[in-house]
């Protein structure tokens, strides 16, 4: 695979760390190597020592020394096994990228306290069965973009009434206006009088009129669907069956649901 079918990705990228993190004797959570050396690096403020340290390279395992106020994904089902650095689908250990099951587009708009409870749904595939899936996902994005009137280009919120006044000021202002008939100059004149309640429209008055800050809006896509989502459990598996009824997907995680309950961080 060339780096023009293969979206510059490494080939040999991994996408699970597995690093083990562990308090008193409990498996808390695996992560990235960086983030496990992140508590070999930081020291507590009362001691100058690491708030942990190294277990074992093998597998890589850092122990925490203090009392952290949770136990992470001690006692659940999903995210404390060795996650194998494969395509979901293909299988291949070649070419892997991230595939956030809930497209970005959405999941930006999450609550917080979701997002950072994400691992479960960003899953391995590999560049090609990730650009097949895509398809397949767009096509889903934009049966949501007419349940919830969302255009998929998003909608411009602004005072469009504004906007042409000061277009108007704009036309009056140029040099040459003898090519617009004059019936036509004294009605944009009128307009813009009537609108903003002037007796004489000077050209320092025009200035000022197509001068105005005009702010436009944009709201996106994943934006309107978002705010008009009501249960973002069922948002969220709705997403997750899409992907596993258009992928054969015999690699998937340990203990991966489709019904998985989302947890709120606090």
């Amino acid at each position: 695979m060339g780096l023009e079918t293969s979206y510059g990705v490494d080939k040999d990228r991994k996408i699970y760390g597995n690093c083990q993190v562990v308090y008193d004797g409990i498996l808390m959570f695996r992560c990235e190597k960086k983030r496990a050396d992140w508590y070999l690096k930081t020291l507590d403020k009362e001691t100058g020592e690491p708030i942990g340290e190294l277990m074992s390279e093998n597998p890589y395992t850092v122990r925490l020394k203090f009392k952290p106020k949770g136990l992470g994904n001690h006692n659940k089902e999903f995210g404390l096994t060795e996650m194998a650095n494969r395509c979901v689908s293909c299988g291949t250990e070649e070419y892997l990228t991230r595939h956030h099951v809930v497209p970005f587009c959405y999941r930006k708009f999450l609550p917080l306290s979701l997002k950072s409870h994400n691992f479960h749904d960003v899953l391995p595939l590999c560049v090609s069965c990730h650009d097949k899936y895509e398809r397949n996902a767009d096509k889903l994005k934009e049966y949501l973009a007419i349940e919830y009137k969302a255009p998929t280009n998003g909608e411009t919120i602004g005072n469009k009434d504004l906007i042409k006044y000061t277009k108007i000021a704009t036309t009056l202002l140029k040099e040459d206006l003898t090519k617009v008939p004059k019936s036509r100059v004294r009605k944009m004149k009128r307009s813009l009088k009537k609108k903003f309640g002037i007796d004489r429209l000077t050209k320092k008055k025009l200035k000022e009129l197509s001068g105005i800050k005009v702010t436009i809006l944009k709201r996106t896509h994943g934006e309107i669907v978002m705010s008009k989502v009501t249960d973002i459990q069922q948002f969220v598996e709705m997403w997750r069956r899409h992907f596993v009824e258009n992928n054969e997907c015999p690699f998937l995680p340990k203990n991966w649901s489709v019904n998985n309950k989302l947890e709120h961080n606090g």
